[in-house]
């Protein structure tokens, strides 16, 4: 595989790796000449360690992702975490040295971010709102599937939601992120709705749709929201990302560039291991996520990538890889 860059990624790369850390890896390849031709390109290949579902990572685990150079740069031109960081990442943390196609990437970087990098506020945000504090959020979306799976078994899988709607409010009463919602209808006429942990299900809708509605809501916290319920309910790891991006958010926003190791990188550790009291993380997402949304909206990047130069760049890459192939 022809690879432009290879890098450690993750912990090693911020600076906060421990013990119990596994190995990332992230890369950027330019395709062979037969699938540029094909059309046969693909964006992703993905290599990690076969686990059971829900098993996590163990010490010394190697978790690869290479990336083709147009899906990377299609990235980049998006705002994603992932491609910032590794258009930042220093020297120390390549595998080998980088080819001259890497450097003319990272020798324009001031052309290929954007504002668009402040895309991380709604990753913060969902971090904070996915692991809050003792689970709540979770509890809630379980609490809720057990209502209406009882108020399906009760009043039929067909029937509306809005038939339970005793159970519903009885329900919501109890509940710190459930509630019954009016939201506007195409008739101008505002349509009830039961609103869990952001996710709104209409009363017109049958109780066995709200049903799923709700298990998909469930699922979707994932096994670590299910083990942070378990264990008092705050997902340290998840928090300190939602720190991490922020902080890199407004040195990107501000400087147009993103330092690594993070300058931060102790108080981001103590944070993952749990030393610092929820109470003052939660505060500083929350003032993280205004300060980033007030930088996005006075940096100096500008609003859209240069696209002439990322499509010239492709076309002249995927022509060399063409034109020399036997």
């Amino acid at each position: 595989m022809d690879l432009i860059v290879d890098m450690r990624f993750g912990s090693h790369l911020y600076g906060t790796q421990t013990p119990s850390s596994d190995l990332d890896y992230k890369a950027v390849y330019l395709p062979a000449a037969r699938d540029i031709l094909l059309h046969r390109v693909r964006g992703t290949i993905t290599e990690k360690v076969e686990k059971a579902p829900g098993e996590k990572n163990r010490p010394g685990d190697v978790d690869r992702d290479t990336y083709s150079l147009q899906h990377y740069l299609d990235m980049l031109a998006e705002g994603q975490t992932v491609a910032l960081d590794m258009l930042f990442a220093p020297d120390a943390a390549m595998t080998r040295p980088p080819s001259p196609l890497w450097r003319e990437i990272q020798a324009n970087a001031p052309c290929l971010v954007t504002r668009r990098s402040a895309i991380v506020v709604r990753y913060c945000r969902r971090q904070a709102n996915k692991y809050g504090i003792k689970g709540s959020r979770v509890a809630t979306a379980r609490q809720a599937l057990a209502v209406l799976t009882t108020a399906e078994a009760t009043y039929g899988p067909a029937a509306r939601l809005g038939e339970a709607e005793a159970e519903l409010r009885a329900f919501v009463g109890a509940q710190d992120h459930a509630a019954l919602v009016e939201v506007p209808s195409s008739e101008d006429k505002p349509l009830r709705h039961l609103e869990v942990c952001g996710k709104q299900m209409p009363f017109t809708a049958s109780i066995r749709n709200a049903r799923e509605t709700a298990r998909r809501l469930v699922d979707d916290y994932g096994q670590r929201a299910l083990q942070a319920e378990r264990n008092d309910g705050v997902d340290w790891k998840a928090l300190s990302h939602a720190v991490r991006v922020g902080h890199q958010a407004l040195e990107l926003l501000g400087t147009g560039k993103i330092t690594f190791p993070l300058p931060n990188a102790a108080d981001i550790l103590a944070i993952k291991r749990g030393e610092q009291p929820y109470e003052t993380v939660a505060a500083t997402i929350e003032h993280l996520l205004t300060a980033v949304e007030t930088a996005a909206a006075t940096s100096t990047l500008p609003d859209e990538p240069d696209r002439d130069f990322i499509d010239t760049l492709i076309v002249r890459a995927h022509r060399a890889k063409v034109l020399e192939a036997p």
